[in-house]
């Protein structure tokens, strides 16, 4: 059981991070979008 709890500890700190950089990249887009609006 030990690989089998290494291996869903590396896959959480793995979707851990995915997660982290998804919201990351959707502030750093709402935070342009605010700073920089659309013009006509």
């Amino acid at each position: 059981m030990n690989e089998l709890s290494l291996g869903l500890e590396l896959m959480a700190y793995g979707l851990t991070g995915v997660f982290a950089v998804l919201i990351m990249f959707f502030g750093i887009i709402k935070l342009l979008v605010k700073l920089f609006p659309y013009k006509e």
